[in-house]
């Protein structure tokens, strides 16, 4: 699991967002998203400000849903970000039923003709060029895998360490305690 910012080389405004294996796929995936003219600011900003205009970044890499929490909270905080969480990247059932009806609402005649409408052709066709576009976009995937696996090996390191420091500090602390227990005890037999 990834925390990536997007960042709008213009205005400065950093988004914050998580995915789980590569930002620039979910990149990918809101750009499709803002075709479909979903509300919402991230795909105004998309719209204004042109998609060239935006660089994309990953943050840090995360293990469990916790460590992405606090990861992407540092992210908000450090850049004082605008959140991503929660911003819709599909059409609702709902959105999808106006636009084109269930199979079983519509006859095989009905069929025949609205498939030779205009309104309905250049969306399918358009579908497999996005399909082709994402199949063809993962060339550099190895590279990125390469990346992402480094920066797991850092951070495993980065944890293990600080356990570490975290148990001799305790082991410390454990000590400091036994020996003031210590010290007490031989005091009150000597008083007895």
């Amino acid at each position: 699991m990834l925390v990536y910012t997007l960042t709008n080389n213009i205005t400065g405004d950093v988004w914050v967002g998580t995915c789980k294996d590569s930002s620039d796929e979910r990149f990918m995936q809101l750009q499709e998203a803002m075709a479909l003219g979903i509300k919402a600011q991230i795909y105004k900003d998309l719209r204004d400000f042109g998609v060239q205009n935006f660089t994309v970044e990953d943050y840090a890499v995360a293990y469990d849903r916790d460590e992405l929490k606090d990861i992407f909270d540092e992210a908000m905080e450090i850049h004082n970000g605008k959140s991503l969480t929660g911003v819709k990247t599909t059409l609702g059932k709902t959105s999808i039923a106006k636009v084109a009806p269930l199979k079983s609402s519509v006859s095989s005649a009905a069929k025949r003709k609205t498939l030779s409408t205009t309104s309905i052709e250049p969306k399918r066709a358009a579908a497999p060029l996005t399909n082709e576009k994402i199949a063809s976009g993962r060339t550099g995937s190895a590279k990125k895998e390469k990346l992402i696996k480094e920066r797991l090996a850092e951070e495993k390191a980065e944890r293990e360490a600080s356990k570490l420091k975290q148990i001799r500090e305790q082991a410390d602390e454990m000590a400091a305690i036994m020996a003031r227990l210590d010290s007490r005890g031989s005091t009150v037999n000597k008083r007895r």
